[in-house]
């Protein structure tokens, strides 16, 4: 058996490939949905179906062991039933994004920071393996509008941009690394007391009594912190 290509292109438009997966939603309550059921409710021929069904698996719209939508094309139909572009396009970025030659790109738009579009479009015809003259490089174009639908990339004039540069195949977002924590604060000085400062952030405070007279006291009061505090604690 051939091995299956990571990325297929569609076979229709998108708009084309939109109604199909529409169609797909009608039937996805079926047990075993038929691809003639699937072709009238998109209302466009069976070989249409067809030639857009390796695209829909690869990109993890459709299932790969039956005519029915994977939970997030699903997810994706449902919104466009209910015209939530939001959702839409955020189930959309999260398909498109997980596939690996997509991703690829990805990595590769956001290296460069900007790519004219025939650069970009010649990237990923390289990465499809199939020649600049092949006639399925005429549905490049289509796969370019779901990218921009998915929010991924930005198309101004010639110039290819990342629109959400922090989005990730494995729906990581990128972190700010972690910032060191602040020094701690000296803790502020008793009301009373005389601060002896042994080095940075080291403070001892003693109180001394009303009537201390340094020559007679002082020595006792050193004896007397030697012997308290003589070992370490």
């Amino acid at each position: 058996m051939a091995e299956e290509k990571l990325l297929a292109l569609p076979g229709s438009s998108w708009d084309t490939a939109k109604k199909i997966i529409r169609a797909f939603y009608a039937v996805q309550n079926e047990e075993n949905p038929k691809l003639e059921a699937i072709a009238r409710y998109a209302a466009v021929p069976r070989p249409v179906i067809s030639m857009n069904n390796n695209f829909l698996r690869s990109v993890g719209l459709v299932r790969d062991d039956q005519w029915k939508l994977t939970e997030k094309g699903l997810r994706y139909a449902t919104a466009l039933q209910m015209n939530n572009t939001s959702m839409t396009s955020e189930t959309l970025g999260e398909l498109l994004s997980a596939n690996p030659i997509i991703n690829q790109l990805l990595r590769l738009l956001l290296a460069r920071g900007e790519m004219k579009v025939d650069t970009f479009r010649a990237e990923l015809i390289l990465r499809l393996g199939i020649s600049p003259t092949d006639r399925r490089v005429a549905f490049v174009k289509p796969l370019l509008e779901m990218l921009q639908e998915g929010e991924l990339i930005r198309i101004d004039g010639d110039s290819v941009n990342l629109v959400d540069t922090h989005r990730r195949s494995d729906n990581e977002v990128y972190q700010p690394p972690p910032q060191s924590p602040l020094p701690k604060a000296p803790e502020a000085a008793p009301s009373d007391g005389l601060p002896l400062l042994l080095g940075p952030n080291r403070i001892v405070y003693v109180r001394l009594p009303s009537d201390w007279v340094a020559t007679r006291d002082l020595p006792k009061l050193l004896k007397l912190l030697e012997i308290s505090l003589g070992e370490d604690i």
